[in-house]
């Protein structure tokens, strides 16, 4: 009779676990990837100033209009390139 081993199977808790292999997330993918983030969240603050003093009837200052008008597509730009970037990783294994 044979020992009996646990099955590793795709619904075993480390199945999918890549720091297991050594694929965890490089680092420079992760800062990319929270800076992505907070330029965003940034950008949106910006956004809500904008809208609050256009409904007062006055103007924003210009730095608050370029961090709103450009800090999304900056960070979707760079939130794109770390997802792109773990699918080509992950093709390549």
């Amino acid at each position: 009779m044979a020992p009996s081993v646990p099955h590793r199977g795709l619904l075993h808790p480390s199945a999918g676990d890549d720091r297991a292999r050594g694929g965890a997330t490089p680092g420079w993918r992760r800062g990319v990837l929270a800076a992505g983030v907070v330029i965003a969240v940034v950008s949106l603050a910006a956004w809500a100033v904008t809208l609050g003093l256009a409904a007062a009837g006055g103007t924003p200052p210009a730095w608050v209009g370029v961090v709103a008008l450009y800090g999304l597509p900056v960070a979707f730009v760079l939130m794109g390139l770390a997802i792109v970037a773990s699918a080509m990783d992950r093709r390549r294994r």
